[in-house]
């Protein structure tokens, strides 16, 4: 099955370009993956992803691959390829990004074309679909977090090596009732206690989530697919009480 998504990343398109190829950076933003911080002799990452569906936990066992990277163009394709542990199924991806810069920061389209087999492909496309949504907004917002995080803490760097301006007084001393100073105006100069030490904005790094619960990431799609069912059965069943009146 083939799935389209796209986001904006409130960074520009070298720092966007530079933070996708980093597939261990990347990772923790993907629920229940994890990746081996260094490649094999084949260029290939290794690593897993945990899935549960329902009751049932499996865990894949695969690698990642970038297989062409264009910087002029701002193109990457991927292949990743992973079996199940036990198993019980497989799955396989090929996974093409592009993105170009907009008023807002960078504009990132993913093209998938996937493969899976097992407990997963009970899900169809248009559910798959509603899914790799989901999961493309919590990608987008951990992109825009760990990219932000950078900007953050230089921001939060320059603001702690800037000097503070001081008003300029005849005595160093302490000031007197007749230096001019009221007592309102020499109380806004004291420094908040609170601020006294500079905090920095920069988020904490974030934690790659254990497990892809895709049963709660599919609940909505599902539900929404089983409506019309359910209203069908509702009409059915007032249908028959009419009918034994």
């Amino acid at each position: 099955m083939k799935l389209e998504n796209d986001f904006t990343v409130p960074a520009s398109i070298d720092e966007a370009w530079a933070f996708l190829l980093d597939v261990p950076r990347v990772a923790p933003c993907l629920p229940g993956a994890t990746v081996e911080p260094e490649t094999d002799e084949n260029g290939s990452y290794k690593g897993t992803m945990k899935l549960k569906i329902g009751p049932i936990t499996a865990q894949y066992k695969g690698t990642v691959k970038i297989q062409e990277a264009d910087e002029a163009n701002h193109t990457v394709a991927m292949r990743a390829q992973a079996k199940d542990a036990r198993g019980q199924g497989s799955a396989s991806a090929t996974i093409t990004s592009s993105m170009e810069e907009t008023p807002e920061g960078t504009k990132v389209s993913v093209v998938t074309d996937m493969r899976v087999t097992g407990p997963a492909a009970q899900f169809g496309r248009g559910v798959m679909q509603d899914v790799s949504a989901k999961l493309m907004k919590r990608f987008a917002d951990c992109l825009a977090e760990q990219l932000s995080g950078g900007t953050a803490e230089s921001e939060a760097a320059s603001t702690e090596e800037k000097p503070t301006d001081t008003p300029k007084t005849e005595d160093a001393g302490v000031p007197s009732a007749s230096s001019g100073v009221s007592s309102a105006e020499a109380e806004t100069k004291v420094p908040d206690a609170s601020s006294g030490t500079p905090t920095s904005t920069t988020p904490p790094p974030r934690q790659a989530e254990d497990v892809l619960d895709l049963g709660e990431a599919a609940g909505g799609a599902v539900l929404k697919r089983a409506l019309p069912l359910v209203g069908g059965v509702v009409a059915l069943l007032v249908l028959i009480r009419i009918i034994r009146r």
